[in-house]
């Protein structure tokens, strides 16, 4: 590419770092969106807040913070005997806050720099162990697929992974669409019906609260709150070429190839919907990770040995369970030992983000 790019790095260490000169330790990479503070979906904060952590959802996440605070800094504790590095990543490009953490046409080899440029160069200072062995991924929604990709893409890089609500890792499933067998994104395949594909449904849940009782369960009614289309002409009307920073337009810049005037490829035309079949086969060659798993097992089988745990609720609010379970079946198909959870509670779906039972 030719050009100087900057990475950052988030470190967080780990109690007794500086008493304990000598000790080198594992690195956990968490994967998300960018944040100027380390944040992998969570935070830290030094002082007891005040108000009653029953109230809301604000006051509830302060004493969350606090309390992993005081946990991390503590001699003893739930992480006493499992010290650990832990690290995020900033890497916006000018499609969105985030590269995708992958080698890719648009915004060049971001993979390949975080790998092996960047976690090494975190180890080296902050006196990490600096083999495959002693690091992890973990990450949620784009977090959660950058944690499946660089698991897979660089198998012997990482010793595992928890992945929960991942972005499509499969395009058979790409939200509520089969990119290889459809002719449109838009719409279902019907000889006499025009019938719009969901992209949302419900609202996002991560916020769920009851005031005198905490985080709650959010029911899913399956309501559906926006099409394929209503988003994606949404995008188009923030940004030509792709340069909404929305997410189906940072999908097409991560998966596709360049095209001749020097933006993504459409994979497909973003007013009608109608799917590009060369496109989507390089999606499918490069980025599909169902796909990948299954085309490379016989060297990967070895690599991912107890390595791949996934989690997303079963009414995913952006349908992200559909390529999870996808991937499910590949992975039951080829014998592997990959966890994958769909979550639900009392028959009824989790949304998103669902990371698993705790």
């Amino acid at each position: 590419w030719g050009r100087a790019v900057t990475l950052e790095a988030c470190v967080l260490i780990p109690w007794g770092f500086e008493q304990h000169p000598e000790a080198r330790y594992p690195l956990v990479v968490a994967h998300g969106h960018y944040s100027a503070q380390f944040a992998p979906g969570g935070t830290f904060q030094e002082t007891a807040p005040s108000c009653d952590p029953l109230a809301d959802y604000d006051c509830y996440s302060q004493h969350d913070a606090h309390r992993l605070f005081t946990d991390w800094t503590a001699p003893t504790g739930p992480f006493e005997g499992a010290r650990t590095l832990a690290m995020t990543v900033n890497h916006p490009v000018p499609f969105f806050d985030d590269s995708y953490a992958v080698n890719t046409a648009s915004m060049g080899p971001y993979g390949d720099a975080i790998v092996h440029e960047l976690i090494p160069a975190v180890e080296r200072r902050f006196r990490g162990i600096g083999q495959g062995w002693a690091r992890a991924l973990l990450g949620g929604s784009t977090g959660g697929w950058e944690s499946i990709a660089q698991q897979i893409l660089y198998p012997d890089e990482f010793n595992g992974m928890l992945a929960a609500c991942p972005d499509p890792v499969a395009f058979t499933s790409y939200a509520t669409a089969n990119i290889y067998e459809s002719r449109n994104y838009y719409f279902y395949d019907d000889k006499w019906l025009k019938r719009p594909r969901p992209a949302t449904r419900d609202s996002y849940s991560g916020r769920g609260f009851r005031v005198g009782k905490g985080p709650s369960f959010v029911d899913s009614y399956g309501q559906i709150s926006q099409t394929l289309e209503e988003a994606n002409h949404l995008e188009l009307a923030q940004g030509t070429h792709g340069r909404s920073c929305g997410q189906f337009d940072i999908w097409e810049a991560t998966f596709s190839p360049v095209c001749p005037d020097g933006y993504p490829c459409r994979m497909y035309d973003k007013v009608s919907g109608e799917i590009n079949k060369s496109v989507a086969q390089h999606w499918k060659d490069n980025f599909d990770l169902a796909h990948i798993l299954e085309r490379d097992w016989e060297t990967l089988r070895p690599k991912l040995q107890g390595k791949m745990r996934i989690a997303v609720g079963g009414s995913d609010t952006f349908y992200l369970n559909n390529a999870v379970m996808d991937l499910k079946n590949v992975l039951q198909r080829l014998g592997s030992d990959a966890e994958v959870t769909i979550g639900s509670h009392e028959g009824i779906g989790y949304q998103h983000c669902f990371n698993g039972y705790m």
